[in-house]
């Protein structure tokens, strides 16, 4: 009966185990290149965390660099309009 969890207890578990960037990254990024480019700055953020935190290589590099694509794109796209 008293199986109540406290509210951030999930959320730094993921936190802890680097899921929450690995997840979070990989969603912003996607979305940078779909809808929001500035989400693109998120994902950069994720993929530093997960190679400094976790010692991963590919998918930090694969989450970052979509990511700073997808908001460097908009960047050149808005002073193209220049």
């Amino acid at each position: 009966m008293s199986d109540t969890k406290q509210p951030g207890t999930s959320a730094r578990k993921w936190t802890e185990d680097g899921r929450l960037y690995l997840w979070g990254g990989t969603i912003s990024a996607i979305i940078s290149w779909v809808l929001i480019p500035l989400f693109g700055l998120f994902a950069v953020f994720s993929g530093y965390k997960l190679y400094g935190d976790d010692g991963r290589t590919v998918s930090p590099l694969l989450i970052a660099g979509l990511g700073a694509i997808g908001f460097a794109s908009w960047v050149v796209y808005l002073f193209s309009l220049l």
